[in-house]
Parts: structure tokens; C-alpha cells; sequence
């Protein structure tokens, strides 16, 4: 029972123990077979176990010459199926034999490696055109290796990152400013986020997953309609604000000097001031197809308020600060505040109540302007140029006013406050 276990392990556990066991069998049989041979016709014991050790030799050296060929046939054809399992169609391993299941096994091999070459060949073409295509696209898109760092970009990226993608290379998701949450890729930053949407998808390129991120601009249509109001307006409103500027600033300043009442004068100043902003402004804003000629510094919050609520004495203003300075061009960031400031107490009942507040929300400024009114009455179109509610209104207010805040590379948003009446504007800047 022991013996016949042996022999069922030795014979079934592997090709080279099945091989090495029936050599040991078969040859020890035949050496005896050659042995009681010469017995049988009266050869001596010595000759008789001669004969039988030289044919044991002669069955030993043909069974390894054998064994060693078939092995190495097995060794080759496992090195080929691991070189087509990492995609190498290069190596061809030439037929130890003409015939038999082995040659088939090795014919078998090499039509799978040609077959999948080919395959891999289309594939690669049409990986090439994809990327082509990438290329030719306007909008920004990038290819994130398996290990989510960048291994490919379109210029329209090199144009939003306002750097060659190639300076990029290899760098983290994170480094890129991108979150991964529930499978869906983010923007870690708040504004890009608000400007940006992404969709993305997987495919398989060389054994690895990659990831192919498109950046959807979801602003772009309504900027374009934004343009063309806006080179209405300018070509309107221009020329008739400077003329109207100069005459009315010269007569503030008159009167200024002519006066002594201290509360008049400081209302004579408030006027000339605003004149020299808004005249400044329209020089800077005379040209909408170019980028406005921002000059970014760093705003004391509490004088820039101060200055900002004397324009309306009339208002109950209060302001919560967390960050002593913020980073704007200080004649446009003045011109949005008043435009956001003057909504608000257009829609409100007196006594009109607005809460300023700047605060530092990690790598943004966040300016708000909360009022008490009667809250947005259509929030989808309130940035659509010439679109108002106001009986006397243009519809150019806001639409400005995101303008603006965008070339700061900034964001702004308007909701209704969601447990009390009312409204809040939201500026957010980068510090």
C-alpha cells in the first residue's frame, strides 16, 4: 500500500519526477532483463552483469540526452509565454521538434505572439491618434499615469497652467491642485473650482491604468455674450463719462477750499475722490478685449472699509475682519464694492443693515457683503449682461463686477441666505 502511494506521488507531482521515475523503473528492469539473458545462455555471472551495466550506461546517457531536450523545449516555451506576458513580441523560440505535441505547443506559442502583436500594433496607432487628437483640442486636458502624476498634457493645459505641461512632468495630483473623492476627480482649489468642472476617464496604456482628465471651462459661452455687451457699453458710456468727470471734479475742489465746515469738506472730498476713481477707471477699462491693467497690492482692510462706508452715511454698517490686508488693484476692488454695496441697499427697506466682513479661508480672501433686503429674486441670471429687475436698472452691474473679479483670478457669487431675509455677495481672492 506504502509502495503504490510512492509510486502514484513520484509519477503525478511532476513531468521530471514522472520522467526520472520511469527511467529508474525501465532501466533497472531491462538491466535485469539483459543479466538473466546471458544466464540463459550459460554466459558467466561477470560477463552476464557486464553486459548489463553497459547497457544500463548506453539507456542512461540516451534517457538524459533526452530528458534535457524535452526540459529545455518546456524552459523555452515558458520564457516565450513570459516575454508575451509582458508584451514582448520580439522573441521566437525555434521548434525542438518537427512533430508532436510540443511542436504544436511551440506553433501554438508563436501564432498567439503574432496575433497579439498585431493587436498591440493597432492598439498603439490608435493610443497615437488619441494623443493627436489631445493635442488639437482647446480645451485643457492631461494623462495621469498609474501612480497619478503626470505623465502627458495638451497646450491648452501648458495655457491654463501659464507654463510648458513639460515643467510639470511627473508631478503629483496633489501638486496639480487635484482631489480624488468617491472615484471623481476635484479641484482642491475653491475658485478654479467654480470656473472648472472636470470629467475624466481610464484607459489601459502598456499594461497600466492611466487617467485622462478634461478640464470643462462651464463659463466659457456666457463670457463670450458678456464681450459683446460689453463693447456696447464701452463705446456708449465712455467718452461721455470723461467729459463728464473732469468739469465735476474741478468744482468739488473749488468749493472745498471755499468752505470751512469740516463736515463739508469732508463731503467735498468724498466727491472728488470718487470723481479721480471713476476717471481713472474708465482710462483703465477703456479696452475690453485686453486684460485689464490690474496693479495688484496689499489693501490695509480696515482704511479700505472706512473708506468704502462714508460713501453711504446713510447706512448701518458693521464690519468683522479677521485679515489685516487682502490683495487687489485697489481702484477696481473700490468700484465692485460699491456697485455690490449699492444693489444691496437697492434692495432693501429702510433701515438698511449690511455686515462687511474679510477673512483669510487658507490660500483665499474672503470678502462678503450680507445684507437685509428682499433677497434674489432670479439668482440663474443675475451675471447675464443687460439682464435687470430694477425698474431703472441697465443690467451691467454685477456682469461688471464678476469681470473684474475674474482677472484678479478671483470669484464672485451671490445667494439668498438660506434661515433669514436677505442676501450675501461673496469675493473670493487669491492672498
Amino acid at each position: 500500500m506504502k509502495s503504490s502511494m510512492t509510486l502514484s506521488c513520484l509519477y503525478h507531482s511532476s513531468l521530471e519526477r514522472s520522467l526520472i521515475g520511469f527511467a529508474f523503473f525501465s532501466s533497472t528492469l531491462a538491466a535485469l532483463g539483459c543479466y538473466f539473458i546471458g544466464q540463459y545462455f550459460a554466459l558467466s555471472v561477470v560477463t552476464s552483469a557486464v553486459i548489463s551495466i553497459l547497457f544500463l550506461a548506453i539507456y542512461l546517457k540516451l534517457f538524459i540526452r533526452t530528458y534535457k531536450k524535452v526540459i529545455n523545449s518546456f524552459n523555452r516555451n515558458y520564457a516565450h509565454l513570459d516575454a508575451i506576458l509582458n508584451e514582448d513580441y520580439n522573441q521566437l523560440v525555434k521548434p525542438s521538434y518537427q512533430a508532436g505535441s510540443i511542436h504544436q505547443l511551440q506553433q501554438s506559442l508563436i501564432e498567439l505572439s503574432e496575433e497579439l502583436f498585431k493587436k498591440k500594433s493597432r492598439y498603439d496607432q490608435h493610443i497615437f491618434l488619441v494623443y493627436q487628437l489631445i493635442e488639437h483640442f482647446n480645451v485643457p486636458i492631461m494623462v495621469l499615469d498609474q501612480y497619478n502624476k503626470l505623465s502627458y498634457a495638451n497646450n491648452a493645459f501648458s495655457e491654463f497652467k501659464q507654463t510648458q505641461w513639460q515643467t510639470l512632468r511627473y508631478a503629483s495630483a496633489e501638486q496639480l491642485g487635484l482631489t480624488k473623492q468617491d472615484a471623481h476627480w476635484q479641484f482642491s482649489d475653491v475658485i478654479t473650482a467654480q470656473q472648472w468642472q472636470i470629467r475624466h476617464s481610464e484607459f489601459i496604456e502598456q499594461g497600466s491604468c492611466h487617467q485622462l482628465i478634461v478640464m470643462i471651462d462651464i463659463t466659457s459661452a456666457l463670457r463670450e455674450s458678456q464681450l459683446q455687451a460689453w463693447q456696447q457699453i464701452i463705446r456708449v458710456l465712455g467718452h461721455e463719462i470723461r467729459n463728464s468727470l473732469t468739469p465735476v471734479t474741478a468744482m468739488a475742489e473749488n468749493l472745498a477750499v471755499k468752505l470751512t465746515e469740516p463736515r463739508q469738506i469732508q463731503a467735498l472730498n468724498v466727491i472728488s475722490e470718487r470723481c479721480n476713481y471713476l476717471n481713472e477707471f474708465v482710462t483703465r477699462y477703456g479696452d475690453i478685449n485686453k486684460p485689464l491693467a490690474l496693479n495688484i497690492v496689499a489693501i490695509d482692510t480696515d482704511t479700505f472699509l472706512k473708506q468704502v462706508c462714508a460713501i453711504y452715511p446713510d447706512v448701518a454698517f458693521s464690519c468683522v475682519t479677521d485679515a489685516a490686508t487682502f490683495k487687489a488693484d485697489r481702484t477696481f476692488i473700490h468700484q465692485v464694492m460699491i456697485n455690490l454695496i449699492k444693489n444691496a441697499i437697492e434692495a432693501s427697506t429702510p433701515p438698511v443693515k449690511i455686515t462687511l466682513g474679510v477673512h483669510k479661508q487658507g490660500k483665499v480672501s474672503c470678502i462678503t457683503i450680507d445684507d437685509n433686503g428682499q433677497g434674489l429674486a432670479n439668482p440663474d441670471n443675475i451675471f447675464v449682461p443687460f439682464y435687470t429687475t430694477k425698474q431703472q436698472g441697465q443690467g451691467i452691474g454685477l456682469s461688471f463686477c464678476r469681470n473684474v473679479i475674474e482677472q484678479h483670478h478671483g470669484s464672485l457669487s451671490l445667494a439668498n441666505k438660506e434661515k433669514h431675509q436677505g442676501a450675501v455677495a461673496t469675493i473670493l481672492l487669491p492672498v
